[in-house]
């Protein structure tokens, strides 16, 4: 059996479509060392899950731009600076989503190893001018703002998730004035809503949470949406499915 140690918390970015477009979404993955065959090194051992497909996107609605049989060889870290090298598959993005495809990189080593700051690749050891022909991917990355890349709102719970009374559901945000609707429903029948706020508004990404008290147990699924201040048109809304279990 597995020991408790074996198991490690791992973040994750994805992608999802938003009015604002591609955005990254952030997964948070328990992962055992001996069952998925790794490491001792967490930043390496987040991109092969990530980039070799071996972790795919647990949210039906999140999706990586990575599932294309590319493979990462190696993560070298010189002050702050990581190389990764790749050996790339079938590529094919738009300019867009050959950036978020970058970003889904950056962002998910950086989380994992804290002692990067910027990252820069090669490919099978060699500096490669271009990823998919529309971004210098020849030069040191570092995170872009999250306002600029992230999505504007979602739940920390993974889709189908059990929990336990009194339930409370976190997250984060960034949004105007801080604002963030919910609804919770239940069988597809509405059994509360409301609004709450994160702890600062957009440009600054900060966390929100929302009590939802006891619960009868039984399968519930929370809405949180973001919307436009000039129009009220939707700009994202995440869903997580979860269980009340007691």
């Amino acid at each position: 059996m597995p020991l408790i140690d074996d198991l490690q918390d791992y973040a994750f970015y994805f992608t999802s479509e938003t009015a604002q477009g591609f955005r990254l979404v952030r997964e948070v993955h328990q992962v055992r060392k001996v069952e998925n065959d790794l490491g001792d090194v967490k930043g390496f051992n987040s991109l092969v899950m990530l980039v070799d497909g071996q972790l795919p996107p647990f949210d039906g609605d999140h999706r990586t731009l990575w599932n294309n049989g590319t493979k990462v060889n190696s993560v070298s870290v010189v002050e702050g600076i990581a190389t990764v090298d790749l050996t790339l598959g079938r590529i094919s993005l738009g300019a867009e989503s050959e950036q978020r495809a970058i970003d889904q990189i950056v962002w998910t080593l950086i989380e994992n190893d804290p002692s990067v700051t910027s990252v820069k690749f090669t490919v099978d050891g060699i500096v490669s001018e271009s990823l998919a022909g529309h971004v210098d991917f020849a030069q040191v990355f570092v995170p872009a703002p999250g306002f600029d890349v992230l999505a504007s709102v979602w739940i920390d719970l993974l889709d189908r998730s059990d929990v336990s009374n009194p339930v409370s559901i976190t997250g984060s945000a960034c949004t105007f004035e801080a604002n963030v609707a919910w609804e919770l429903t239940k069988g597809g029948d509405v059994v509360s809503s409301g609004a709450t706020t994160a702890a600062t508004a957009c440009p600054d990404r900060s966390n929100w949470s929302i009590d939802l008290g006891e619960l009868a147990p039984g399968n519930y699924v929370l809405k949180v949406s973001d919307t436009s201040a000039e129009d009220g048109s939707l700009i994202f809304e995440d869903t997580k499915a979860f269980t009340v279990v007691k």
